[in-house]
């Protein structure tokens, strides 16, 4: 729970900054983690908290959602001039492959599965922060390679 709760409060302090500060790719990218935030949350109020036994199994809901940020994020990644939305595009690359590997009965072990399926939305999270305050010096000209 104290994890759920970092990343809650982080990615909301990041959905603010990038709405705040950031370009639109910030914005869009901040505003799909926070959206898979907020369903996750639903979704698990609704109906029970996965453990980590649930992760034998396909996770068939996170698995949409994470093929639908992925869609989301290349999108953006594809109109927009920003590096790191190629970072995140690859991170959640990871989640997805995590969901198929499962999907196709791959001998995976829970562990790395769950791990596959949830670091990469903690590296998507820094890298919207880390474009968020480039996107923000940039345009207020502060400049570091003086």
């Amino acid at each position: 729970m104290i994890r759920f709760l970092a990343q809650a409060l982080l990615l909301t302090a990041v959905f603010i900054g990038a709405w705040l500060v950031g370009g639109k790719p910030e914005k869009y990218v901040a505003t799909i983690y926070f959206s898979m935030l907020v369903i996750g949350a639903l979704e698990a109020f609704a109906f029970e908290p996965a453990t980590q036994a649930d992760y034998e199994n396909l996770h068939e809901f996170r698995f949409i959602l994470d093929l639908a940020a992925l869609a989301g994020v290349v999108f953006v990644a594809l109109h927009y001039d920003r590096w790191w939305t190629l970072w995140v595009g690859s991170a959640q690359f990871v989640a997805v492959t995590a969901h198929l590997l499962r999907m196709l009965d791959m001998p995976i072990p829970a562990l790395a599965y769950t791990v596959m399926e949830r670091w990469p939305v903690w590296i998507a999270i820094v890298l919207t922060a880390v474009g968020t305050c480039l996107h923000y010096r940039h345009r207020s000209g502060t400049r570091t390679d003086t």
